[in-house]
């Protein structure tokens, strides 16, 4: 009986702090995804996604679409785009998962 013993004042303000951390840190990571009047991404969306995509150690659309709120279909048409320009290139084509990985360095074109 009497159930579950309460935190004391310390612990408690220690969960405070650990959960306003774990808030923030999910606040930073929103990202503002743009369309111009055509219903395609503006230059600076795609710049976003380029800067996340070389942090990252391999990519694919699912990832792409859940990290920044896209359809699958234009994350795939995004990695495309961005394998012919040799900021990512091709790690597995497969039918369903293309799987990519950031080029390293400068290298654009270069495998």
């Amino acid at each position: 009986m009497g159930g579950r013993k309460k935190p004391t004042i310390s612990q408690l303000e220690k969960r405070t702090k650990r959960q306003a951390r774990e808030k923030e840190k999910k606040r930073e990571r929103k990202f503002e995804m743009v369309l111009d009047t055509s219903g395609r991404l503006t230059q600076a969306s795609i710049d976003q996604i380029i800067g996340e995509i070389r942090r990252m150690r391999y990519v694919t659309p699912y990832v792409i679409a859940s990290k920044f709120g896209l359809k699958i279909s234009r994350a795939r048409r995004i990695l495309r785009r961005l394998s012919e320009e040799g900021v990512v290139k091709v790690y597995d084509y497969n039918r369903r998962v293309p799987i990519y990985v950031p080029v390293k360095g400068g290298q654009k074109g270069k495998l």
